[in-house]
């Protein structure tokens, strides 16, 4: 497989070493999400194993991972700010009440917002 700094060095070559090879903002931009999405999704994986464990078998792993989750939500904290953050950790751990109903968040101006995927997620924070 080539990857993107395999295509860059045989353009250079093409081109001179004067050539300036840039990425689009567009493909920076999907691969910024494609990140957020694949992390928002490692990381809801992580914490509802944890909570099935925990309710299936009765095994707790929360002392083991509470700082595994600190470090994650002070990274969330530097990345996007307390109140991205707080977002996207709400988004992870309490979007569904104790019946499994999918919650809303709702902005200052009083409007809810659904977020079923975190490419919603995204897109919602973008706006924020």
């Amino acid at each position: 497989m080539i990857d993107n700094q395999d295509i860059i060095s045989h353009l250079q070559k093409m081109g001179g070493e004067n050539v300036e090879i840039k990425e689009s903002p567009k493909s920076e931009e999907e691969r910024t999400e494609s990140l957020f999405v694949d992390t928002i999704l490692t990381l809801e994986s992580a914490w509802d194993a944890d909570n099935s464990l925990h309710g299936d078998y009765g095994v707790d792993l929360m002392g083991f991972t509470t700082s595994f989750y600190h470090t994650i939500e002070n990274l969330l904290v530097l990345q996007y700010g307390h109140s991205k953050a707080e977002i996207i950790w709400w988004w992870v751990v309490d979007r569904f009440d104790a019946g499994g109903e999918l919650l809303g968040i709702e902005t200052e101006d009083g409007k809810p917002h659904i977020l079923e995927t975190p490419k919603q997620l995204y897109e919602f924070l973008k706006t924020l």
